[in-house]
């Protein structure tokens, strides 16, 4: 907690000791007022970052879904919206990645589409799906030579 002090210049009317007993006094109280509370403020930062942390991915987790939905209904461009701000939120996803680049393809934005593709392959090199999704991207832009 922080303190709070004046410092004045020891006059006529403020003796020497009198601003020492102030000084040692407030010091005191600080460290009572510490005590009292008992809290480690450096640790309720730290932890409250966590819970931010597993904010985020509740949060991109919900918007994914209201997304997928939205898609299923045939209302693509607030799918895409739904899966940008889920990407915002957990940028490291590459399944919101892929599914954006499926949604492209059929909204013929073709070439989004194989950006968002190529994120989806990067972030997971091993996952067929998005190999899969760049290729039919890379088809639909007329670039055969780009596939592998």
């Amino acid at each position: 907690m922080a303190s709070f002090g004046w410092k004045r210049k020891v006059g006529e009317k403020v003796s020497k000791t009198t601003v020492q007993q102030f000084e040692k006094d407030s010091e005191q109280a600080d460290n009572e007022d510490v005590e009292k509370e008992g809290v480690d403020w450096l640790h309720v930062i730290k932890r409250r970052r966590e819970v931010l942390l597993e904010d985020c991915a509740a949060k991109s987790k919900r918007l994914k879904d209201e997304g997928m939905l939205l898609a299923e209904q045939g209302r693509n461009w607030e799918a895409l919206k739904r899966w940008d701000e889920a990407i915002q939120l957990t940028p490291d996803d590459a399944v919101l990645y892929e599914m954006k680049s499926q949604v492209l393809i059929t909204l013929q934005e073709v070439f989004l589409a194989v950006q968002s593709a190529e994120m989806a392959t990067r972030l997971r090199p091993l996952w067929w799906e998005a190999w899969q999704t760049l290729g039919r991207a890379q088809l639909s832009l007329g670039e055969v030579e780009l596939i592998r």
